[in-house]
Order: C-alpha cells, then sequence, then structure tokens
C-alpha cells in the first residue's frame, strides 16, 4: 500500500491540535498540500505521511505524539535500535525490546508470551483516553510488525490481530494494514503468529540499522513484501532508466517493459487505486523535495531533473502537490 488514508492523516496531527500548534505548517513540511485534506477520500503517499509523522514528533520532542501521559523523546527508538543489534534472534530481539520500553516507560507496558505454538506480543495503552480516535494504538502495532519483518528480511505473517476499541470506520484500512483474522474489543491490543519466527535469525547489518533508524519512520510505513507489487517494479524501472535524472516513456512502452499490455497495465494499476501518472508525480515530488532541501539545487536545475521542460511547470506541479512553491517550501525546511 503507496498510500494511507485521510484518517491517519489528520488523526496524527492531534498532539498538535490539543497544545494549539499549527497543523498547516506540518502538513505543508511533510509535503502535503493542506488544501486537499478535507477531502474525505484524499490518500496521502507514505513518503509525505512518513515526514509529517517525523515533523509531528519533532515538534512535540515526542515519539509517542502526544498520545501518552509522558513524552517519549526524540531519540529512544535509536537507543532501542542500537540494544538489539546484539540480538541474533528475533526472539531475543523482542523480549530485548518489551523490557527496553518498560523499563523507560509506564505509557504502553507491553508483553511477549508463548503459547499453543503461537507468539503473542501485547500491549494496552495507560490513558487510552488521550488516544481518542486510535491512532497511536494502531501505529505501535505497525512498528512492532513491521521492524521485526524487517530485521529478519522477511513478512511476519500474522494470524490474528486484536484491537482494544470497536470496529471503526475505517476497519478495511486495517484489513489492509494487518492482513489477517481482525478482533475488536479485545481485553489487548496483540499481534498473533507463529512461533517459529522467534528462531528467526536477524539479517540486517549495523549499516543497515542506522539507514533504517535515520529514516525512520519512513520504512515502518511500508508494508511487507510490497517492494514486489506493481508500483514498487515501475519505480525501479524508471530509476534504474537514468542515474541523474528522471526519464518518463509513453506507457505503452512501459507496458512492454513490463511484458503486458498497456490496457492490461491501465487496468492493473486502477484495481492498485494508483495510475502512472500518480507514480510520476510521486516520484517527481520525492526527488525535487530531496534536491531542493539536502541537495541545494536551484530551481531551474531541479525541474529539468524532475522531468519538466520549463521551471514555471515545476512550480505549478509542485504547488499542486505540496500547497507550497518551491522556493517557499525550501525556505520553510531552513527556518
Amino acid at each position: 500500500m503507496a498510500t494511507i488514508c485521510n484518517h491517519h492523516v489528520m488523526s496524527c496531527m492531534h498532539g498538535l491540535r490539543e497544545r494549539n500548534l499549527p497543523q498547516q505548517q506540518a502538513l505543508e513540511l511533510a509535503g502535503i498540500n493542506p488544501a486537499v485534506m478535507d477531502q474525505p477520500n484524499q490518500r496521502v503517499h507514505t513518503d509525505q505521511v512518513a515526514r509529517l509523522f517525523k515533523t509531528v514528533q519533532e515538534t512535540l520532542d515526542d515519539e509517542f505524539m502526544g498520545f501518552t501521559q509522558n513524552n517519549c523523546k526524540v531519540g529512544l527508538f535509536a537507543t532501542m535500535a542500537e540494544l538489539v543489534s546484539q540480538c541474533s534472534t528475533l526472539g531475543e530481539l523482542l523480549d530485548k525490546a518489551v523490557n527496553f520500553y518498560n523499563l523507560v516507560s509506564n505509557d504502553i507496558p507491553m508483553q511477549l508470551t508463548r503459547a499453543e505454538g503461537n507468539a503473542i506480543l501485547s500491549f494496552t495503552m495507560d490513558k487510552p483516553n488521550l488516544d481518542p480516535e486510535h491512532f497511536m494504538t494502531e501505529f505501535w502495532l505497525v512498528i512492532w510488525h513491521r521492524f521485526p519483518s524487517w530485521y529478519i528480511g522477511e513478512p511476519i505473517r500474522l494470524k490474528e490481530t486484536h484491537f482494544t476499541f470497536g470496529a471503526p470506520a475505517h476497519k478495511s484500512e486495517l484489513q489492509i494494514m494487518f492482513p489477517s483474522q481482525l478482533q475488536f474489543n479485545a481485553s489487548a491490543n496483540q499481534l498473533v503468529f507463529n512461533a517459529q519466527y522467534l528462531e528467526k535469525p536477524l539479517v540486517r547489518s549495523d549499516q543497515e540499522l542506522a539507514t533504517f533508524v535515520q529514516n525512520a519512520p519512513a520504512d515502518v510505513m511500508t508494508i511487507p513484501g510490497s517492494d514486489s507489487t506493481l508500483e514498487a517494479q515501475i519505480e525501479r524501472i524508471i530509476a534504474q532508466r537514468h542515474p541523474d535524472k528522471l526519464v518518463f516513456v509513453p506507457i505503452h512502452d512501459l507496458a512492454g517493459e513490463l511484458g503486458i499490455s498497456s490496457q492490461t497495465l491501465h487496468r492493473r494499476l486502477k484495481d492498485s487505486a494508483t495510475s502512472y501518472q500518480k507514480i510520476k508525480d510521486n516520484l517527481r515530488r520525492e526527488a525535487a523535495i530531496n534536491k531542493l532541501v539536502n541537495e541545494r539545487v536551484s530551481v531551474e536545475k531541479v525541474a529539468d531533473l524532475v522531468g519538466f521542460s520549463e521551471s514555471r511547470s515545476f512550480t505549478r506541479a509542485f504547488k499542486n502537490w505540496t500547497g507550497l512553491t518551491p522556493r517557499d517550501y525550501r525556505k520553510q525546511q531552513s527556518q
């Protein structure tokens, strides 16, 4: 799933709203156009949402994003990651991570149990009223499914996912996020999976872990196995076409490279709630933001590098993506 529903985008800013901090600026810094967020069916690319989550965390200096009684200072996840890097199996990692978070915080008490061939990772929110839309509950479940899956190099296939709240309006989204049997109004929030996963070795290097932590929470937004989707295949083809510049071929040429007809490509992308144009826009936006902010490339040069024949067209597109012109976006990021 390369996009995330409007519900999670807006609910993640609850902590900002409670403290009367600007939401529009947070959206703009994340590269999300605030003008489109009042559309109920609006979906936002995971790269943008990851930046939004990180912006909220850094603004509040709280990795729990304002959903708990006590702040969890930014940097604690990195400390935990360094600690578990000494482990050799997934079981050791989860045991050590659970002990670590229970030691430093009482806000989300966790437990790892083993029963009848299953591993059960459980937690409750100490003050669930501080998480009225259950954002933190769902996000914490995501983290402790995706991070372990990444560390063993394969998706952990969930048997059941339990939630302490009733089935929400975005239940279908949860089915995508946690492909398993969903149970609501449970006594604890739980990830239930085969205990054999606990014996899996950790396969990531220290350098890979350092990159994962630096990018966090971006990589936990990616559903395990999604790198094999059609969209991911198209992104890889485009990225490999030219090392320094985005080059887009007509869709019938792209379909030929994939070994399918253009009609089939259209249909399969539509079935995945995306399109070739959306994929191009996402790649252009992310490349443009990187070159504007991190590489400090001129607007005119960025326009050319992401596939626009003139800077005015690029500026219009960028403002439509983010709500800001390229120059205003770079200025705001520098403040």
